[in-house]
């Protein structure tokens, strides 16, 4: 397709500003100068009208105030390795990198501060990996942490563009499990990478275009990328063979883009071995090979060619035919199975795959929209969230619904959210995108079947739309008011206030958008399951970037690891949410909205915006680390251990030991942290247990501690016995899935560990109406409790807010004096720029006294959410009294090396409340 006078336009006007202001990015003033000189200069040979150019300038200005910090690493300097890349530098003319970062801004619209990081970040980690041209052999070991959808791929596109600057003739790119994904990877290496289509290059047929250029191929082929796996074939010995093609054949690099499939890469293995070793070497070709997504083999596969030991095994395997090679694996989560799933430190130690000589954590971009701005403290997006009711959603898709499941009917909340994705189509077209790629995700099932059935109601329900808007959008208001469809997408119009986004200057009114744009905007949008059975060829983008691609996902699993779905809008996701973990990697919605950050939606449940919350903030606590590591100049090997003893990593450690039924020891570092019990057994006999247990430990705290004046807190006792602390926590009984709150492991913790440390108690406090059943020895407290919702199902209360957290944040600052408080305050603010609100962390400072905090929980019964419906969910049968009791234990930092408790995890216990086939599509 022909290009517009708009983009022509754009591409011209952007490559001036970059040109102009390559350190400070331009002032609105400056910016508009610029623009309207460029549009007044060209009107004759690019006209733009007045919308259009208003639309490509915001376009414009969002990228150029975008700013990319350089990341953090953490390296062990006793391994052998020499800085290379600096001295090699003035004899490199660096060619892939260059036209890299040449189509980054001018296809892209990057900004040149932030392509210039990208080139800083990327020389960071190219000087990590071994040097191509040394005469040694090496065998590096690396991993590059980002965020999910944060721009892993061009951080590793740019390695893989200087690794073949400076030598590496072989790069292999593992890219996740399935055909899809890869596909979407090697589509993407050919645009940015090889710069010609490697389906024309692997096929004798096609010869005379087989170097037909694509993406950074138009700036320049003086050099040559050879693709030796395709977008239509992955990794194929017959190809090869029909190509007459090995690595000693060309002269050029060569890039393999490969799934994570035993076979597949025993067969890479074996053709390696056969048409490109001298009997009894090694291959004498430098090789970077790049593990993306390289958490996500599932431990839980039964397939055998997903097993993640023989996949480790075949990749040990690869990286051993060659005399020199370097491994980066990517992951998105620092709960990476490299640091969980070994038995023992020694075994993690001993792992060929272990990042043993760098660690370099990728700081995202500004306009990254990632977990903390949706689900953190200070989430600026929170509004984007619209919460899954447990009563609505078991009636349709019950978590533990099977293969069979019938679907006849969509659920409310789904018919909203599609009837919001075609309103947001429209005001996306009115913005000028009509280009970009809309996606909308539904994930509410891993069964094929149910996925199919979903998509041909939703498929149902869109013609029904269609033909409604085709026949009466343009009729007069109070008609089209009356066909029910058309009076449905007004009301969603209505509820999510549509109006005030469509216009520009002034609130576009309903009537003109139904009639002038909808049914342009909805007309091209289809319905597509995306599963095993439909094959990688449902979201087929590439076929669609002239016109942009409007689809509506319909998947499990595999639509929501690693594979990015482009232009993403809304998300609809509704699973079992136990294994938290593998929320962050399903988390698609993560990523970048230009133009469309203030129209994004996500459906989910509410247990899962608690989850999200709480391995959010445990995420990024690791991340932080790595910082901290940096300057006591720690190794990889210690944040492995600081990611094994850290409490929410027990819940992958379950994942991945559920098949084999054990019981497993971890050691747990609890010091600098506070731990409590949010998740309950729902049993009476257990809730009145709690109750006694709590009742009596306030009734002995004036004989067992000194009750003391403490600002905030109306009851405060100090040097509470330490015996006390260890009985009650061993007497109150929580839910055995919240893994990270053991009462048992704690108690032998304070018992054994803690020395003679007396305790700090206190009880909190909200604004609810007196409670007056607690009494220390004959006096009656009188105490307000703190108002909580619930969710309470057979065998499990939570008591819900934000972070799996029982009290509010903050809570750990009492008992300090305003000194510590104000020391703790502004040392959190100098590690954390930024953030507004202290976590309970900083303030369990070394020196001061453990804390227990003691919770009387209000049961709230009548709050709602945004659609009026009752926040507190109670499953019939749940008997639920009005006051729960909870606790919180603040440990001080310890300082190093710090203590552990030893917890464990019951498998056999945990395997009645989560199946590992939870992990798998069917």
């Amino acid at each position: 397709m022909a290009i517009t006078n708009a983009e022509q336009l754009e591409g011209m006007i952007s490559a001036n500003i970059n040109t102009q202001f390559k350190e400070v990015p331009p002032s609105e003033a400056e910016f508009d100068k610029i623009a309207d000189m460029l549009r007044h200069s060209l009107s004759s040979f690019c006209p733009v009208g007045d919308a259009e150019f208003e639309d490509m300038k915001r376009r414009l200005k969002a990228n150029i105030v975008v700013v990319m910090e350089i990341g953090v690493v953490i390296k062990d300097d006793k391994r052998p390795h020499q800085s290379w890349l600096p001295t090699r530098r003035s004899e490199l003319d660096f060619f892939f990198w260059n036209r890299y970062k040449k189509y980054l801004e001018e296809i892209k619209h990057w900004n040149p501060r932030v392509t210039g990081n990208l080139g800083r970040v990327s020389d960071e980690i190219v000087d990590l990996l071994g040097d191509p041209k040394s005469t040694n052999d090496f065998q590096r070991r690396g991993l590059v942490l980002g965020d999910v959808q944060s721009g892993k791929t061009a951080n590793y596109t740019a390695i893989v563009n200087k690794a073949a600057d400076t030598g590496y003739r072989v790069i292999i790119v593992l890219a996740g499990m399935m055909e899809n994904l890869r596909q979407q990877t090697q589509e993407r290496l050919d645009a940015e990478f090889s710069g010609r289509k490697s389906e024309y290059f692997l096929d004798p047929t096609k010869k005379e275009i087989r170097n037909e250029p694509v993406g950074v191929g138009r700036y320049g082929t003086n050099k040559r990328i050879a693709s030796f796996t395709s977008v239509v074939k992955d990794f194929d010995i017959n190809i090869l063979k029909s190509n007459d093609l090995s690595l000693l054949s060309v002269s050029d690099p060569v890039v393999f883009v490969v799934k994570k499939n035993k076979s597949i890469l025993n067969n890479l293995i074996r053709w390696l071995r056969d048409n490109n070793v001298v009997a009894g070497q090694k291959i004498d070709l430098p090789m970077l090979l790049i593990d993306d997504e390289a958490d996500n083999a599932s431990v839980n596969t039964k397939k055998a060619d997903e097993d993640p030991t023989a996949i480790n095994e075949a990749v040990r395997k690869l990286l051993e035919l060659f005399r020199q090679a370097s491994y980066l694996g990517i992951t998105a989560t620092p709960y990476a199975n490299i640091f969980i799933n070994p038995e023992t430190t020694d075994d993690m130690r001993g792992e060929d795959l272990f990042p043993r000589d760098f660690i370099y954590s990728l700081a995202p971009p500004s306009n990254y929209i990632g977990a903390d701005s949706i689900f953190g403290v200070e989430a600026l997006f929170r509004d984007c969230l619209e919460e899954l009711q447990p009563q609505e959603m078991n009636a349709f898709f019950p978590f533990n619904h099977k293969k069979g499941h019938p679907v006849t009917e969509l659920p409310p909340s789904m018919k909203e959210a599609m009837a919001y994705f075609l309103l947001i189509n429209g005001i996306r077209d009115l913005r000028g995108d009509y280009k970009a790629h809309r996606s909308m995700m539904i994930h509410v099932s891993r069964f094929t079947d149910v996925q199919n059935q979903i998509r041909d109601l939703a498929t149902e329900w869109i013609l029904q739309m269609r033909s409604d808007l085709q026949n009466y959008s343009r009729k007069p208001e109070e008609e089209s008011d009356k066909i029910s469809n058309i009076a449905y997408l007004k009301a969603v119009w209505n509820k999510h206030s549509l109006s005030e986004k469509a216009g520009v200057q002034k609130p576009l009114e309903w009537h003109e958008f139904l009639s002038k744009f909808l049914f342009k905007a909805v007309a091209p949008i289809d319905v597509r399951a995306v599963n095993q059975e439909s094959g990688s060829t449902s979201l087929d983008y590439f076929n669609h970037r002239e016109d942009g691609l409007r689809v509506i996902a319909v998947g499990g699993n595999s639509l929501s690891r690693g594979l990015t779905l482009e232009g993403l809008c809304v998300s609809y996701f509704y699973r079992k949410s136990q294994m938290y973990d593998t929320l962050l990697q399903m988390g698609r919605w993560f990523g970048y909205r230009p133009g469309y950050d203030d129209l994004f939606k996500i459906w989910i449940g509410v247990e899962a915006v608690d989850w999200y919350g709480y391995i959010t903030a445990a995420a990024e606590e690791l991340k932080l680390e790595i910082a901290r590591m940096k300057n006591a100049n720690l190794t990889p090997l210690e944040f492995g251990l600081k990611v094994r003893q850290d409490p929410a990593s027990l819940i992958v450690t379950a994942r991945n030991k559920m098949r084999a039924g054990t019981m497993v020891k971890r050691p747990i570092t609890v010091s600098g942290r506070l731990l409590e019990t949010p998740r309950l057994k729902s049993d009476s006999a257990s809730l009145k247990s709690n109750e006694s247990v709590f009742k009596d430990f306030v009734n002995r705290l004036d004989s067992t501690g000194k009750r003391t004046e403490r600002e905030g807190a109306g009851y405060f006792w100090e040097d509470v016995n330490k015996d006390e602390i260890e009985q009650l926590l061993r007497d109150f009984k929580t839910h055995p899935w919240h893994l990270s709150f053991q009462g048992q492991a704690l108690a032998d913790f304070i018992r054994d560990k803690m020395g003679n440390y007396s305790w700090d108690v206190v009880i909190a406090e909200g604004s609810e109406k007196d409670y007056k059943e607690l009494y220390c020895g004959d006096e009656q407290l009188t105490i307000k409790p703190e108002k909580r919702t619930i969710i309470a199902k057979s065998g499990q209360i939570s008591i819900s807010g934000t972070k799996v957290r029982v009290g509010a944040g903050g809570a750990a600052k009492l008992g300090l004096t305003q000194t510590q408080k104000d020391e703790a305050e502004a040392k959190f603010k100098k590690e954390h720029p930024g953030k507004v609100h202290v976590s309970d962390s900083a303030y369990l400072i070394k020196g001061r006294s453990p804390i227990l905090m003691l919770h009387v929980i209000s049961v709230d019964r009548t709050s709602t959410d945004k659609n009026g419906k009752v926040r507190t969910q109670i499953e019939e049968g749940c008997q639920v009294p009005d006051f729960l009791f909870a606790l919180g234990a603040g440990f001080p930092f310890t300082g190093l090396p710090e203590e552990t408790a030893s917890y464990m995890v019951n498998m056999v216990e945990l395997s009645s409340y989560y199946d590992p086939e939870e992990d798998n599509d069917e």
